[in-house]
């Protein structure tokens, strides 16, 4: 018997792109950003390079192959939560499927908890998480690692073989299907074949389908 025919007991969604419409805010703010140091990056590049991991100096500097100022991610992240303030929305329709779902829920994101309540807040969605939010910052290491999946698991006491993720990310799909559980695109930006590709055990598009595939698993 595969894994599918058993019923879900906990579902664990993605923050950015999954719950809320944040990623054409960051990347766009991101992408302006390092072209004001001079460094050429489009939106869709910026997406490619940054999407699903935890942007750190580091890390960025890795990529992009040369070092950022102290002050970048302080500004960033003002820039960010400035622009979220005016233009952030959740994504369409989740409100409605998780007023459908009758399991167990929470998020697990690469972001820190300041952000996701900054972006929860900001879109009245705050008090359907609290208490369950999960972030890179509670574990060793974030996605593409299982590391935040698990502990997500653990909390409610639940075994991974019977969670189901919702992730936007190729590095999301990984990190889900390294922890040993069941793992479904949302390509609501994120090209449905590059979720395929990572991993993903199916892909859907609009988030009206979320209820009947977290009841109905086949």
């Amino acid at each position: 018997m595969s894994r599918n025919s058993f019923p879900f007991e906990l579902l664990i969604l993605d923050c950015d792109g999954v719950v809320v419409d944040s990623e054409p805010i960051t990347t766009r703010v991101l992408a302006k950003m390092l072209n004001e140091l001079g460094v050429t990056i489009s939106v869709e590049e910026v997406v490619e390079t940054f999407s699903g991991h935890t942007f750190t100096l580091e890390f960025a500097s890795k990529r992009l192959g040369t070092s950022l100022p102290h002050e970048f991610l302080e500004n960033y992240r003002d820039r960010t939560f400035a622009a979220m303030e005016a233009e952030l929305k959740p994504v369409q329709g989740v409100e409605i499927a998780l007023d459908q779902i009758t399991i167990p829920y929470c998020i697990a994101s690469n972001g820190p908890h300041e952000k996701m309540r900054k972006t929860l807040g900001v879109t009245s969605l705050l008090s359907r998480f609290e208490g369950r939010l999960f972030s890179s910052a509670d574990v060793e290491r974030g996605k593409p690692f299982p590391d935040i999946f698990l502990f997500a698991a653990r909390h409610f006491a639940i075994s991974p073989s019977v969670c189901l993720v919702i992730e936007d990310s190729p590095s999301g799909v990984a990190a889900a299907r390294a922890a040993g559980m069941t793992v479904y695109g949302f390509s609501g930006t994120t090209a449905a074949q590059r979720l395929l590709d990572a991993g993903a055990h199916r892909v859907f598009c609009q988030m009206s389908e979320l209820p009947s595939l977290v009841a109905d698993p086949r």
